[in-house]
């Protein structure tokens, strides 16, 4: 549950783990434990966000898709034209004939029959209907590898799951979550669709629940004692254990409360669906 803190208190708890006198503001300019408790707070929270699934700042989001630029010969041909008898092509372009493309390998004048031009090597045909997209034959048309883009929210911190939830049903199929690569601000995938789980930035520290307080609180810790104690980095060191050890309990209880959903065999029955409208009988 939310400790309902702010932030100087989180400050002086760590100021506390340390042995250090409390402060009354982080914005204080007349104190150096005030000055590193502030400089160093956003990183800290930052750092201990990113660290694993914290349920207190949980949250969803439906992405928007983003355009990708096709690999050269990927995209589709814009307006190509239909082979003719005695007409000059020009090289690398694409023309149609019986509902399929053809590359044209350098630039020619046509004869009177199609089969004579496609033999003699100046076309080459892609094996792709017009009605399709030129996708390569393994892996995605992008220079990402994947066949969808998605852009990121301004507030995400770390991917959780990806469609995690996707049913067995009319529309959608697949795993509990998809596959998937970050890359900069915008993630990509081989789904229609992107529907997340992710750790956000919160402002609001009166989310935090107790241990996300508590790893906050030895992260910043670590992070201001050598500065504040001038100690060679031992209480640093110290923080920096508790930290981790603060890490594994949370991430074990933030596991704990998410329960994983099981394949039912019943009601992702298509038949089931259709005679029953998903009903067991």
């Amino acid at each position: 549950m939310p400790t309902s803190l702010a932030p100087v208190d989180i400050a002086n708890a760590a100021l506390s783990k340390i042995g250090n006198q409390a402060i009354n503001s982080l914005t204080d300019q007349t104190s150096q434990a005030a000055l590193q408790c502030n400089q160093n707070w956003q990183l800290a929270y930052l750092e201990v966000s990113r660290a694993t699934r914290w349920n207190c700042i949980l949250n969803t989001a439906i992405l928007n898709a983003v355009a990708q630029t096709p690999l050269p010969g990927c995209a589709p041909p814009v307006n190509p034209a239909t082979w003719a008898p005695f007409t000059t092509y020009q090289a690398d372009t694409y023309l149609t004939y019986g509902g399929y493309y053809y590359l044209v390998e350098y630039t020619y004048t046509s004869t009177n029959n199609f089969t004579n031009d496609l033999t003699t090597g100046v076309l080459v045909q892609t094996n792709l209907p017009t009605n399709q997209p030129f996708f390569p034959p393994n892996g995605s048309e992008y220079p990402s590898g994947w066949n969808y883009a998605y852009a990121l929210p301004a507030d995400f911190q770390l991917l959780c799951a990806l469609n995690d939830n996707t049913y067995w049903g009319y529309q959608y199929y697949g795993d509990s979550t998809s596959d998937y690569e970050i890359i900069g601000a915008n993630l990509y995938c081989d789904e229609s669709q992107a529907v997340i789980q992710y750790v956000n930035n919160v402002t609001d520290t009166t989310r935090f629940d107790s241990m996300f307080v508590s790893a906050l609180t030895f992260k910043l810790a670590s992070m201001i004692a050598t500065p504040l104690r001038q100690d060679g980095g031992m209480m640093e060191k110290e923080c920096l254990v508790e930290y981790k050890n603060a890490l594994k309990e949370a991430r074990t209880k933030n596991a704990g409360e998410r329960q994983q959903r099981r394949f039912n065999l019943i009601g992702s029955s298509l038949f089931n669906k259709a005679r029953y409208g998903g009903s067991n009988g």
